[in-house]
């Protein structure tokens, strides 16, 4: 067992990791290109650069949606946040990242770990409900969002009990293999899947602005077809 976990947080993790990193660099550059090949053809080049920040906020901050929906809105934010603070900053994935980076990391607490977990934990279960129950939520998901879902559940959930062995149904080291295992998945998954969107989405905003902007004066146009010059877009 001690063999095969030393495979998966060695080789197989650097391995992931590099493909996380490249695919994610590739689509940066991708879009970064389109961007600039959008902004070229604009035939308006000038860009509410605080309207864009502005929208980047509030999606990270959405406190707009906590208002219309706040049950998925708040679990939406809570699992974004345990999703990112766990990996990032728990002892056992602080140990890996020291031996690729030259530098201390910080680490939580192991209360503030497992509180976060399970709080994403929570978090998902309500994301994944509200997909199946709601029927606009169903529309608009495709069966890879749902099993990218499952697989985050799962991950964090045998990683949970990998570092609770006292609530563990079997032995902890099983559940600290399947967890690395199915962490290694997840850093091969980011760039294909929604997961990208965390070092994506403040483009999307700027595309947005581009698309609106081309050709010349189509924003305006269409502003004031809708009667709507005087509001922002």
């Amino acid at each position: 067992m001690d063999a095969w976990i030393e495979f998966a947080r060695g080789p197989l993790f650097r391995i992931a990791l590099t493909v996380m990193v490249l695919g994610l660099g590739y689509r940066v550059v991708v879009t970064v290109a389109q961007i600039a090949s959008a902004w070229y053809r604009a035939g308006d080049r000038r860009l509410p650069l605080s309207d864009i920040t502005e929208a980047t906020v509030k999606w990270i901050f959405p406190v707009r949606l906590l208002r219309t929906r706040p049950a998925y809105s708040a679990a939406s934010f809570l699992f974004h946040l345990g999703v990112v603070l766990v990996p990032l900053f728990l002892i056992g994935h602080v140990a890996l990242l020291e031996e690729l980076l030259p530098t201390a990391w910080p680490v939580l607490p192991p209360l503030a770990a497992d509180t976060f977990t399970v709080v994403a934990l929570s978090a998902l279960l309500v994301l994944l409900v509200g997909r199946v129950v709601s029927r606009s939520a169903r529309v608009l998901s495709r069966t890879q969002d749902v099993v990218l879902l499952l697989v985050l559940f799962a991950t964090l959930f045998f990683g949970f009990l990998g570092s609770n062995p006292t609530v563990s149904p079997v032995a902890s080291r099983t559940m600290v293999l399947i967890h690395i295992l199915l962490g290694d998945l997840v850093l091969v998954l980011v760039p294909t899947t929604r997961i990208a969107h965390c070092v994506l989405y403040p483009f999307t905003q700027l595309l947005f602005q581009l698309g609106w902007h081309f050709p010349a004066e189509s924003g305006r146009h269409v502003a004031e077809v809708l009667a709507k010059e005087n509001e922002p877009v």
